[in-house]
């Protein structure tokens, strides 16, 4: 008997099927994958299982768990305290953004300790000496600070450390990965993927490894399973998923992932590549490639001259100390129609750049020219779209009002006048008039990226910052928006800065590419050329993090 076996399970909310009888094994010792878009059931099947959904979705079938005493539970059917006792001990949860997962107002010590408490007669110094144990386990550095600070205090990839240590405390049979490394750097994401990997062998663990990207899964799981619309249309095993996949759709998920080697071409996305048929049935769709012109780049409009950033540190009775420079020495120049790719680890100083070209942060030393004869006020001709689009988005407010508010703010035109241009805007980025009157909470994450674009052309500005703008979204939604700013550039000759950590999306989108590391240029050139022919030691590393 596996240690979970999960037979026709359903979840149904409003007389609506999320989750339709979906089944699968799992042994000690091994990782299975679960892939598919947004909205595919990935994580209402793994939520339903241990019944952590709310009351206003039923779910049905069977999930029986060997626990630790080799009796066999239905999770969907054990009481309470049966189910309370095996969360967080034998099956725990690892979720994808550990900022929101971690408590901001207590350290991470005593976050991990207090799992431990819950669970193990301890007392605390045994508690504690646990915790820097595991800190050490899942290779930390600096334990004891690590420790003593608070979640806000430490990078992205420690923290999902800190989460992987609260998960792994209680030594549990079953972990659960939701989305893990979605929004790390490539080589944090390696790190800790190759992190998770060794712990699931290391323990005999078995663990669910949720993931929209197809390729995160190749070197992780043993078996893969496929979800889409609810349905389990695929399972087989890794090797047979990625060599010899079956279904329309896993062929269709493979083919829409950016990449350099498409630079020029139009991105292929799900509808473009898969016919769903009216009896239920799927069938391949042939996609004719094609290519866009050539986007022509004009002069030199913006000039950065020795910009150099340095954070000073206060304190309370003594006199500000500089911290190390955060920039040190950037100088490039940037054309009219060009789009420049900015890569590096967390940390390196590319968003502290973009803060600093839109007006959010100054410069402590340095130049930054605009050489546009027409700017009128370099805040507007500059404009910035944000990695997460719920959160920029007011969600008080409507798409429309949204896009209204900069033309009013500044004055540029009166309400009716606005409102056309916000009409106007949606149409461009591929939205309906309906989105004038929906709310962020009622749009999709593409359709909320697609407004956030919109509002940030309000403005008609010359260069666009995209910063992180397409790292949360599925790989198919990611095509349709990076083709549609492929498509707007052509249309309004913009100039954009694209600062990412996936050289896949960089390589497709970029013209040319700006290698940071530590406030510093590492390496620059041709984007096809840098990917293909690195010189620095440390663009090779990030790419060997992304391809392998």
């Amino acid at each position: 008997m596996p240690l979970i076996s999960v037979s026709n399970f359903k979840a149904i909310s409003d007389q609506k099927t999320l989750v339709n009888s979906v089944s699968f094994d799992t042994e000690e010792g091994f990782i299975t994958g679960i892939v598919g878009e947004s909205g595919s059931g990935k994580s209402v099947s793994c939520m339903g299982f241990t019944r952590l959904l709310p009351d206003s979705i039923s779910t049905d079938g069977q999930v029986i768990f060997k626990n630790v005493e080799g009796n066999y539970i239905n999770l969907l059917k054990c009481s309470d305290e049966q189910l309370r006792k095996l969360r967080g001990k034998e099956i725990a949860y690892i979720f994808q953004e550990p900022m929101t997962a971690l408590n901001p107002v207590h350290t991470c010590g005593y976050q991990v300790e207090e799992a431990i408490h819950i669970h193990q007669k301890l007392d605390k110094n045994q508690r504690k000496e646990k915790v820097l144990e595991l800190f050490k386990e899942v290779k930390l550095p600096d334990i004891e600070r690590i420790y003593s600070s608070y979640p806000h205090q430490i990078s992205g990839g420690q923290r999902q450390r800190v989460m992987i240590s609260m998960a792994l405390a209680n030594d549990p049979r079953l972990l659960i990965a939701d989305e893990p490394t979605t929004a790390l750097d490539a080589s944090v994401q390696k790190s800790i993927i190759d992190l998770l990997v060794s712990m699931v062998k290391k323990r005999g663990m078995a663990m669910l490894f949720i993931s929209h990207d197809l390729s995160c899964l190749k070197s992780v799981a043993d078996t893969i399973l496929v979800m889409y619309k609810g349905n389990l249309v695929e399972t087989g095993t890794s090797d047979e998923i990625f060599n010899n996949p079956k279904h329309p759709y896993t062929k269709a998920l493979m083919k829409t992932r950016p990449s350099y080697k498409l630079a020029g071409a139009v991105l292929p996305t799900i509808p473009d590549l898969l016919i769903e048929n009216q009896d239920g049935s799927f069938s391949e769709k042939e996609f004719k490639n094609s290519f866009r012109s050539n986007i022509p780049q004009g002069d030199t409009i913006l000039e950065i001259i020795n910009l150099e950033k340095t954070y000073n540190k206060k304190n309370f009775f003594s006199k500000s100390q500089n911290q190390a420079p955060i920039l040190k020495s950037i100088s490039f120049n940037v054309n009219q129609g060009q789009t420049i790719g900015i890569v590096g680890e967390s940390g390196c100083g590319k968003s502290t750049l973009a803060k600093i070209l839109t007006g959010l942060e100054t410069v402590s030393k340095g130049e930054i020219s605009f050489k546009k004869s027409n700017s009128n006020v370099l805040g507007r001709q500059i404009q910035m779209v944000f990695q997460d689009p719920f959160s920029s988005l007011n969600p008080s407010i409507t798409g429309g009002e949204a896009i209204m508010e900069p033309l009013l703010v500044h004055k540029i035109a009166n309400k009716q006048e606005a409102k056309q241009n916000a009409l106007k805007l949606l149409e461009l980025t591929g939205l309906s008039e309906e989105f004038f009157y929906k709310y962020p909470h009622q749009m999709s994450g593409g359709q909320r990226q697609r407004l956030c674009i919109a509002r940030a052309l309000s403005l008609e500005p010359s260069i666009l910052i995209l910063d992180e703008s397409v790292a949360a979204l599925d790989v198919s939604v990611q095509s349709q928006i990076l083709n549609l700013l492929k498509d707007i550039q052509l249309k309004l000759g913009l100039t954009y800065l694209f600062i990412s950590h996936d050289l896949n999306v960089v390589g497709y989108m970029a013209d040319t590419i700006f290698v940071l590391k530590n406030g510093v240029i590492e390496e620059q050139g041709n984007a096809l050329e840098l990917i293909k022919n690195p010189q620095s030691d440390y663009t090779k590393f990030l790419i060997n993090c992304m391809y392998n």
